[in-house]
């Protein structure tokens, strides 16, 4: 795992970012992650879902982490036999794993790259719904690799979905994403961000979210029944 930042706000958040790490289990036999991949329908998503334990730092737990993963890193190195719809289902799990790990999967750019690939202008939606999953999501997609032709397709794409679009929160992913894109066709997107891998030794931490009013002010709102959130 790797916690992408700008190099303005180098900063890792308290448990988690590169403080973070999950046990890692016995690998799932290959043969079962093709067999998953090539036969996958719909119906299958649960086996790859998020299946958080609703803690996080030591205690945070996915039960479908080890499978997922795999899968993910076979269909990222064999494009051609993941199909949309399961790059999607995995791109979706890891994206809602990033928010509650409070860091990204390494396999995350790669994997956003390739479900882009494979499904173009049909995944638009779904890529930008998960850039914006959370801090490290959006980080991680600014390392993604991707041809200039396929760049140019989805910048018309996303400049005509952002005129039809009336929805105000999905039009603001959707900005964000043809952004990102045209900082992509510059080659610029990686400027001004650093990854920062699993197990670096960090100093000085310190916690920039919530802030301290932030936080009483969620307790304030827990003690009334409101959402703290």
């Amino acid at each position: 795992m790797a916690l992408a930042v700008p190099l303005s706000r180098f900063t890792s958040r308290v448990g988690g970012g590169s403080a973070f790490f999950v046990r890692q289990r016995q690998p799932h036999n290959m043969s079962s992650v093709q067999e998953y991949i090539a036969n996958y329908k719909d119906a299958d998503s649960a086996r790859i879902a998020f299946a958080w334990n609703g803690k996080h730092a030591a205690e945070f737990k996915d039960a479908n982490q080890e499978f997922r993963w795999q899968v993910a890193s076979y269909c990222i190195e064999h494009p051609e036999a993941a199909a949309p719809d399961l790059l999607s289902a995995l791109y979706r799990a890891d994206a809602d794993w990033s928010r509650e790990a409070w860091c990204s999967p390494n396999h995350f750019a790669p994997l956003a790259a390739t479900l882009l690939l494979r499904g173009g202008d049909a995944v638009i939606d779904t890529f930008a719904e998960g850039l914006y999953a959370s801090f490290d999501t959006f980080g991680a997609c600014h390392q993604m690799r991707l041809p200039q032709h396929l760049l140019i397709t989805l910048s018309e794409t996303l400049q005509q979905r952002i005129r039809q679009c009336s929805d105000v929160q999905r039009k603001k992913w959707l900005e964000g994403s043809l952004e990102l894109i045209d900082k992509l066709q510059r080659g610029i997107a990686t400027q001004g961000w650093v990854n920062v891998p699993s197990g670096t030794p960090v100093s000085k931490v310190r916690v920039v979210w919530p802030r301290r009013y932030h936080r009483v002010w969620r307790r304030i709102k827990s003690w009334f029944g409101y959402d703290a959130a």
